[in-house]
């Protein structure tokens, strides 16, 4: 049945092991994610987003992963969806919240001067309506300022009863966190619609970012979107960047800030205690200088 639903209307599906095997595995992600939850398994780890031109760490992308006590780390990719379908998400969600705002206190606590942190909130936890609630517990419950978190929220997540996401919007931007989009390009807002949700900032989704050098219609469409976002009064952030090339076109075409593995993998929060102490995380571009060529004195003909 589930199969059938999947194809759409019209089809048909006659009973196969693999999807009785395929609907087992679903399960037992599903029962191994609720007691994930239960036993702390998951932790969070930290991508740096720098200043394109000064190369300076100026934020951070909180990201989660699994630490499964029997398969080890396992890949977003093989649990987000399901905590999204099962409902579980929401719950992930405030775990991944209360983490973030935990560690931001140890740094904090050590003396460590902090620099914002965002935290992706999904559609279904968006759509619960409670999310500027939790985040202003978490706060107030680890002394931690509310400018240093942003929130990234997809396209599609705010195109769903667009009234009301304008009041979580709002809700969630009265604390003093900042709000993006996150993957733009591949949902479906328009200009009308960035204006009417006043956000602070938007994410090149890394499919743009990957045709840098590679064609000349990517280019064009960076070229596209930051101009459109800056005319709108909002910074843009690359993501996707693993190329010294990528970085100079991304230069060039006036992009504030840029993530990838150019600058670092995410890496756990020692490590990114590391990264902010050394502050300058990629070399400023090199000056270009003109040609040699001797000029001779007429009056001492001394090579000057």
């Amino acid at each position: 049945m589930y199969a059938v639903k999947v194809a759409g209307k019209g089809h048909h599906r006659f009973f196969q092991p693999e999807l009785f095997e395929t609907i087992r595995n679903r399960r037992e992600l599903e029962q191994s994610l609720v007691a994930a939850l239960e036993q702390d398994q998951f932790l969070v780890v930290y991508q740096p987003r720098v200043d394109a031109m000064s190369g300076q760490l100026c934020s951070m992308e909180a990201l989660v992963r699994w630490r499964h006590p029997q398969h080890g780390m396992v890949p977003p990719l093989e649990f987000i969806q399901v905590a999204e379908s099962s409902g579980l998400i929401s719950q992930l969600g405030e775990v991944v919240i209360e983490k973030v705002c935990q560690q931001m206190a140890h740094w904090q606590a050590a003396g460590q001067e902090l620099v914002p942190v965002s935290i992706n909130v999904s559609a279904r936890q968006f759509g619960r309506g409670d999310v500027h609630q939790v985040l202003a517990s978490a706060l107030a419950r680890h002394r931690i300022d509310a400018r240093m978190i942003e929130v990234e929220i997809t396209e599609s997540a705010m195109m769903d009863e667009q009234n009301r996401a304008v009041e979580q919007l709002s809700a969630i931007r009265a604390l003093g966190v900042r709000l993006l989009v996150d993957d733009f390009g591949t949902g479906y807002s328009s200009l009308s619609q960035l204006q009417k949700f006043a956000m602070d900032g938007l994410k090149i989704d890394r499919a743009f970012t990957m045709e840098l050098g590679r064609s000349e219609q990517g280019e064009v469409f960076v070229r596209a979107i930051l101009s459109m976002a800056h005319a709108l009064g909002m910074s843009v952030v690359a993501e996707g960047v693993e190329t010294r090339e990528q970085l100079d076109i991304l230069r060039a075409l006036q992009c504030n800030e840029v993530q990838g593995y150019f600058i670092s993998r995410p890496v756990p929060a020692e490590h990114m205690l590391a990264l902010m102490r050394k502050r300058f995380l990629i070399p400023l571009p090199a000056p270009v200088l003109p040609p040699y060529s001797p000029v001779h004195s007429a009056e001492n003909n001394v090579v000057s």
